[in-house]
């Protein structure tokens, strides 16, 4: 499959990439990444179905694969299947089509994937509702459905959200060994390091006003440990070109001097004047010679993030935090898990895993109401649906005025700390709607690094930032003084922040005593 000069230039003038050409074949898993808001959900849906950006996007080239030959996992299920059962949505190509009957041939095979991705049949066999699933089983179905019509090319957005660590592990097994070409966005550094075999990277360099992408044919640790090293030996060569060429106009510059003294002392020996005035002549030429000479520019990464919580942002030692006692969670009347017991003291980081349904998320909105009737901590809490916290009619900077007040220093303060996290000013002024997930984890995140929040619930919080990012957000959170209660299947995120981790299951919350 081959892609030419692909050129993706957003209608507000910034181009995604330009002349992009690649070929995929069999057994090729191309991962894109880079920061939150560089284009890569865009990129895959132009190679999905240009249609899905020509609102909000100017796109050139050729690309020899019709949208009928491509399986498409979007990063957020459209809410127009929102009522759609859950066969029927298997089913149906796109909303509004007719179900392609000679599906239900397939059924065994639907089934099958039903319960290699350890869904409940009942959901299949009932005709669920799709926004009654969860958000990890609301993924699976959408992989389902792409995996039953054989695609000749899958494209991935951000897979692992929301789904259980059992299931990215048969995801994981699945990238690595079926022969269908891959084109995927993940913010699970595993997933890329066990998966990816190609890299496209999308920078963009100089405070967002030029775009670059790099494309590489090697795995993800070697790519990154690559970039790595040729940012320092460009910056190295950098160094060495632009000493050189100093020091050549220090001894020119030097020379120059020695003969204009000599030509003043030459005035009445006209022979020896020619000769200097020969030697002058030289050195003018190299001069202008040297001001042609090459030098290699300094590497313009993206800039890092560069922001974290006070010092003096701490939960005190020994103190309670949450007493949960024989606590029955249900959803809508059905009972999920019988009795729940659980005690915090103390600044930990702890972390709810389990998989898809079990209730995580259920468990968290609750600790939320009982938390945030405490007058003596200042809670932050990152739901899983940001919509639910978020005005997303409002400006980054206008939402966090209504929390901070509205005078010039605030503002200020509020713009720098988002400048800290990698917004530029036309992001700062754009609708909070308009924003990446991953910029709207962030703006959670600015939110409670401003506001001094000691304590963080966190449903979720890397499911939408880059791989690139999320070293820098796992390092903020992990010397974070206060305490955090955290859902996440994020390996990385479960080794290195989480002190604690508690398993949910049907019988109740345990604390696993075995490494992840």
């Amino acid at each position: 499959m081959k892609f030419n000069d692909i050129t993706l230039e957003l209608k507000s003038g910034r181009k995604i990439v330009k002349n992009l050409t690649f070929t995929l074949n069999n057994n090729d898993r191309l991962a894109i990444i880079g920061e939150e808001g560089n284009g890569k959900s865009t990129l895959l849906k132009y190679v999905y179905d240009k249609n899905l950006i020509e609102n909000y996007c100017y796109f050139s080239g050729v690309k020899d694969i019709s949208k009928e030959q491509i399986g498409y996992l979007e990063q957020s299920l459209n809410t127009s299947w929102s009522f759609y059962g859950a066969l029927d949505y298997i089913l149906t190509p796109n909303v509004g089509e007719d179900p392609e009957y000679e599906l239900y041939n397939t059924i065994y095979q639907i089934e099958t994937l039903f319960k290699t991705y350890n869904l409940n049949l009942s959901i299949l066999s009932e005709n669920q509702i799709i926004q009654t699933l969860s958000g990890g089983e609301k993924i699976k179905l959408q992989l389902i459905k792409i995996l039953i019509r054989n695609p000749e090319l899958i494209l991935l957005d951000e897979p692992t959200n929301d789904i259980d660590l059992d299931t990215i592990l048969l995801l994981e097994n699945f990238i690595k060994t079926t022969s269908t070409p891959i084109i995927f966005v993940s913010h699970d550094e595993e997933l890329l390091s066990n998966t990816a075999n190609a890299i496209l990277h999308l920078e963009q360099i100089k405070r967002k006003t030029e775009m670059k992408f790099t494309y590489l044919k090697t795995d993800y640790s070697s790519y990154i440990d690559l970039r790595s090293r040729a940012l320092i030996q460009q910056n190295k060569d950098a160094y060495r070109t632009r000493k050189e060429k100093e020091d050549k106009r220090q001894n020119l510059m030097h020379q120059h001097l020695l003969v204009e003294n000599d030509l003043d002392r030459a005035v009445r020996q006209p022979g020896w004047g020619s000769i200097l005035a020969k030697k002058m002549k030289n050195i003018k030429s190299m001069e202008k010679k040297l001001e042609k000479m090459p030098i290699v520019d300094y590497a313009q990464p993206e800039e890092a993030i560069n922001v974290f919580f006070s010092s003096d942002v701490r939960f005190p030692n020994g103190k309670t935090l949450i007493e949960i006692k024989n606590l029955t969670l249900s959803i809508e009347n059905r009972i999920l898990i019988s009795s729940i017991n659980l005690k915090l003291v103390g600044p930990k980081h702890i972390c709810f895993i389990g998989k898809n349904g079990c209730g995580k998320t259920t468990l968290m909105r609750h600790i939320y109401q009982e938390l945030k009737k405490r007058t003596d901590i200042r809670l932050g809490y990152m739901p899983q649906s940001y919509e639910d916290e978020l005005s997303l009619d409002l400006t980054p900077v206008e939402y966090l005025q209504t929390f901070m007040g509205y005078d010039k220093e605030i503002k200020g303060r509020i713009m720098s700390c988002l400048a800290a996290m990698n917004f530029q000013d036309f992001e700062m002024e754009n609708k909070i709607q308009d924003l990446s997930g991953g910029q709207k984890a962030k703006l959670f995140l600015i939110k409670m690094i401003l506001l001094e929040y000691n304590v963080l619930l966190l449903d979720e919080p890397t499911r939408n930032l880059s791989p690139l990012s999320n070293p820098v957000i796992r390092n903020i959170l992990k010397n974070y003084k206060g305490a955090i209660i955290a859902v996440s299947h994020d390996r990385k995120f479960l080794k290195e922040v989480a002190e604690e981790i508690y398993e949910l299951n049907e019988t109740g919350l345990y604390l696993k005593t075995e490494s992840m």
